[in-house]
């Protein structure tokens, strides 16, 4: 190996390789974007930039087609506007899906393709074949030995014709995990070292799809397997094979002291462009640390080997260690500090005025192509046909994965990123009438869209009020979307004060709270979680004033979804707080699998398993300290649109107190028809319908009902109780006197429907279907203002307020009554997971009964 690594060093010098490959899944860049980058790229000192987004119909799906005149022109204009900036642009074809490498119609396709491409005036160029199935088919067979002369006759064939210009080769097997039966004695590796020209760089990833450390020996391995240095395709900033993780951290696990071993470093950032600036400018901090390739593993004027070299690396690239580096070591790249560097960097990026990114027409699907693939559940570099997780050996039981993981690969529709876009203003959505309880979202007046920049009084103060984002909320925005091995060190602490509070919430149950101190201690830690998610919550409306509407396009849905998860844990633990368990034990009992689990942290962190066997980032680590591992659907949610320029309608999740109930009636009054407004059908007794419906649960078993407030006060409710058998008897003991006794039974026989409803107390004893109650004990009303929601989540979030307590306290199911008339709630609670019940023993046919298994 060394005789090898001695002998490439005496190659001549090349020109190394920095920069970005947009190779992942999903929605790719527009050319605006793509110019922004290159600007970028320039900025920072990187010199490379290749095109291979995964769903370009014309890179994958339909590479043999040819642009057409006006794809040409955007094309070329990127090529030129590469070269005006000093960027390599390299242009890349995935034909691997369907190429057949001895049929020669084929390989002319590759050739016209390319040759098309060249017009154009690019000058560099890549075939990828990663992310395909490793089997020839029956016509190749007969032609080439395996799947590796396959490729590599084509490529080498396809280099040679195009008269040997910068060239790229991306494997099948591109990293050590998926090398068979490993690196060093993996056939097809060995003949792409062998059979692959000279000229030809080999992309590589490292020892996994995505490598928490690339270290020297490795390298080393490599190189010798493959008779060059890698360029690695670096995927440790990729987010396209989890919906809810963003990677903002800085660029590490990889010591500069490996700068020497490789011939260059393209990254797979996030999907969302906006979102990696930091990303581009620490690999750009880092690439400069070795700037001279110079093999300088000294510490103490004494040179390391590169076993000693690897220790070192393992030391000073701990993802988040910066600060436990030994004094001793050579430190010219460190993550934390390049972070900080690039945090003021990106800052100033929040006030440009760039507007929000254009949306692609999806194509027809063509008939010569199968484009059943799975962007969201792959990046680039992993296989569309093989889940991810067969091949892996997952170390805890599947809830660590959310469920929507588990289904069957989704059919995705190829795009084109060279094709005239609208913009997303102008989305041509369907129209619908508006029902009852949809979710309306304001609009920003022209005013508010435009004031973005600095408020009055920041001007005149020269300094940031707390109305305007500051550098500190970036870097706290930059701590809760860190890296994919590791969380950042805020986000981790409140993870730790939840875990605490859980735990330890019998200090607080009614008959514990002799004990001041430890009461004291529990009340404060609650007050130290509400403040840390009060912070994520004012940042998130300070970054609502931004100018760069970009910007906060790429960023809402991610924040909004920790944002909400955060607000449901808050709710629980004042929850808690109320010392309401009916169990001491019960919140230290065994659940999902969270990140205090014995192992798992450590299994998290060292990178031995590829991150998507731990789903959903932090805020997937938040909701697995919840009791809701049976109900995942109420946290897989789209994001409505961010309120550009104004203040987000926020809101808050709390236990009901006694003083909402003039507010919780009010909303049943407006809510009580089937969804929609009862003041003009309960004209003369307000209260009625509300004490008919939810006066029950907020008077006799108010210590399971949940509120949801904004700005102007409550807004919903979640009510319930845990023993729907017990509350019917206290009622039919209780309730259901006391409402005889305030409202008279009427005497005639042509009724109003305040006069019906009377006339059910003096009338009706309900009776729960046994059935029902052994499956489904527990009872829950759930009701919403109509038109006054804009965050489409909120119900489903109050209701997982309500499950989690509700679960805390023994229950396996809950259940609605509806009218059987109620159409609009009968969809209103599917849409929250309830499904009709039979019920064989039912007292009324009026009643419709729904469940829910939690």
């Amino acid at each position: 190996m060394t005789g090898v690594t001695d002998e490439l060093d005496n190659r001549p010098q090349e020109t190394f390789i920095y920069g970005v490959v947009e190779g992942f899944y999903g929605t790719p860049w527009t050319t605006e974007q793509r110019k922004l980058l290159f600007s970028w790229l320039r900025k920072m000192g990187l010199t490379t930039y290749m095109y291979a987004p995964k769903d370009d119909c014309k890179h994958r799906a339909f590479w043999r087609e040819l642009y057409s005149v006006e794809e040409a022109e955007k094309l070329t204009g990127l090529i030129e506007a590469t070269k005006e900036h000093n960027i390599k642009f390299v242009y890349a074809l995935s034909p691997g899906l369907d190429i057949t490498f001895s049929n020669p119609k084929d390989v002319q396709a590759l050739k016209r393709k390319l040759e098309q491409v060249s017009t154009f005036g690019c000058e560099s160029y890549a075939l990828l074949f990663d992310d395909i199935e490793p089997e020839l088919s029956e016509a190749d067979r007969s032609v080439f030995q395996s799947f590796a002369y396959a490729q590599v006759s084509v490529t080498n064939e396809v280099f040679e014709h195009l008269g040997q210009p910068g060239f790229f080769f991306c494997p099948t097997e591109y990293c050590s995990s998926r090398a068979f039966p490993n690196l060093q004695s993996s056939g097809y590796l060995i003949t792409v070292g062998n059979k692959l020209l000279p000229g030809i760089e080999v992309l590589w990833t490292g020892s996994k799809v995505v490598t928490k450390h690339v270290t020297i020996q490795h390298l080393q391995e490599v190189t010798a397997v493959l008779k060059r240095p890698p360029v690695l395709w670096d995927n440790i900033h990729a987010n396209d094979y989890d919906p809810r993780r963003l990677f903002l951290g800085p660029y590490d696990g990889r010591s500069p002291e490996i700068i020497p071993y490789i011939r260059g470093v393209l990254t797979n950032p996030n999907c969302e462009f906006e979102m990696n600036y930091v990303a581009l400018h620490t690999l750009s901090q880092w690439s400069k640390s070795n700037a001279d390739r110079v093999k300088k593993d000294i510490i103490f004027e004494n040179r390391l080997s590169p076993v000693a070299s690897d220790i070192k690396l393992e030391t000073e690239c701990e993802l988040g260690s910066d600060e436990d580096i030994p004094n001793s070591f050579d430190t010219r790249y460190q993550p934390r500090r390049a972070l900080e560097c690039a945090i003021t960097e990106w800052f100033i990026e929040f006030s440009e005025g760039r507007q929000p990114q254009l949306v692609y027409p999806a194509l027809v699907q063509s008939p010569n192509v199968n484009l059943d693939i799975s962007p969201m559940l792959n990046m680039g570099n992993l296989s569309p046909k093989t889940h991810p997780l067969k091949d892996t050996e997952i170390m805890f039981p599947p809830v660590c994965v959310d469920p929507i993981f588990l289904q069957p690969p989704m059919k995705q529709i190829a795009l084109n990123s060279l094709a005239p876009c609208m913009p997303v203003s102008e989305k041509n959505e369907s129209t619908v009438d508006m029902e009852p309880m949809d979710f309306v979202h304001s609009s920003a007046s022209e005013e508010n869209l435009m004031q973005m920049e600095m408020c009055s009084d920041c001007n005149q103060n020269n300094d940031v009020c707390d109305r305007c984002l500051s550098q500190e909320d970036v870097s706290l925005l930059v701590d809760f979307f860190y890296l994919p091995f590791d969380h950042g060190t805020r986000g981790v602490k409140l993870l730790q004060e939840l875990h605490w509070l859980k735990l330890n919430a019998h200090l607080v149950m009614g008959t514990m709270k002799q004990r001041s101190a430890e009461v004291a201690e529990w009340l404060q830690k609650a007050e130290e979680f509400h403040a840390g998610v009060e912070k994520i919550s004012k940042m998130t409306d300070r970054l609502m004033r931004i100018k760069n509407r970009s910007l906060l396009s790429d960023l809402y849905p991610y924040l909004w979804d920790l944002l909400g998860i955060l607000e449901t844990c808050d709710a629980y633990v004042k929850w808690l707080g109320l010392g309401r368990l009916q169990f001491k034990s019960v919140c230290q009992l065994p659940g999902n699998v969270t990140w205090f689990t014995t192992g798992y942290k450590e299994a998290f962190k060292n990178g031995e398993q590829e991150p998507w066997v731990f789903r959903s980032g932090l805020q997937g680590e938040f909701e697995r300290m919840l009791p809701v591992e049976t109900v995942p659907d109420l946290f897989l949610l789209k994001a409505p649109a961010p309120p550009y320029g104004t203040s987000r309608k926020m809101y808050s999740y709390r236990p009901y107190f006694p003083s909402d109930e003039s507010r919780v009636f009010n909303i049943c009054l407006k809510t009580c028809d089937d969804g929609m407004d009862g003041t003009e059908v309960f004209p003369d007794m307000p209260d009625l319908i509300a004490d008919r419906l939810v006066g029950p649960f907020v008077i006799l078993s108010s210590e399971l009902c949940f509120v949801v407030e904004d700005q102007e006060g409550v807004c919903g409710y979640a009510l319930a109780s845990l023993d729907a058998l017990a509350l019917q008897q206290k009622c039919n003991m209780a309730w259901i006197p006391a409402m005889c006794n305030k409202y008279h039974k009427p005497n005639k026989t042509d009724l109003s429907p305040s006069e019906e409803v009377i006339l059910s107390f003096h009338t009706e004893q309900r009776k729960l279907s046994n059935a029902i109650a052994a499956r489904y004990p527990s009872v829950l009303r759930l009701d919403i203002l109509p038109n006054h929601i804009e965050d489409p989540a909120v119900p489903k979030r109050l209701l997982a307020c309500v499950i989690s307590a509700l679960k805390t306290n023994g229950s396996i199911g809950v259940h609605v009554e509806l009218n059987v008339g109620d159409k609009y709630m009968l969809e209103f609670y599917r849409k929250l997971g309830f499904f009709p019940i039979s019920v064989n023993d039912a007292v009324s046919d009026e009643i419709l009964y729904l469940g829910r298994i939690i």
